[in-house]
């Protein structure tokens, strides 16, 4: 009986990785989650990526990683301590992480230009689609735009038909 509850288990997590979607997430809806000044977004964003987190396999880059810190240690008035930096640094190092090396740098630079793209969104963009990621959720590009077979997704937007 125990073996059965077993093999169950692993066919229903194997239904479930299946099922999951890759997903990249932009360093704004982190800080929305963080940002105490703004309770109630942050409530809901981060309920959403509770969600999310069930369900899908988040990605994130170190370029979010280091905007994040960027955003916390300078924007945010007050400033997050350092304390409290690190941990959420470390919380999203967590998640897979793509290293932004050469190789996507130059790939950005080129999406930049055929897609028209800003440098900084060119990268995200270009980390997601290298990661394999289906969706790039964020506030900063076009809602429901297509690019190499990802889509990107403002979340406090309706889905695009």
């Amino acid at each position: 009986m125990q073996q059965v509850a077993q093999q169950r288990d692993v066919v229903a997590r194997r239904l479930a990785s299946a099922l999951s979607v890759r997903v990249f997430i932009d360093t704004n809806l982190w800080a929305y989650r963080l940002d105490k000044r703004e309770a109630d977004k942050s409530r809901r964003i981060g309920a959403w990526l509770r969600t999310l987190a069930r369900e899908h396999e988040i990605v994130v880059s170190t370029q979010v990683l280091i905007e994040l810190r960027a955003v916390l240690t300078r924007k945010f008035k007050p400033p997050m301590p350092a304390r409290d930096t690190s941990a959420a640094l470390d919380a999203l190092a967590h998640f897979e992480v793509v290293v932004a090396d050469a190789n996507l740098v130059l790939d950005a630079h080129e999406l930049a230009g055929r897609e028209q793209l800003e440098w900084f969104d060119a990268l995200i963009v270009e980390a997601a689609i290298r990661s394999g990621c289906e969706r790039l959720y964020s506030e900063d590009l076009s809602h429901g735009r297509s690019v190499a077979g990802l889509t990107v997704l403002n979340p406090f937007l309706p889905a695009p038909d």
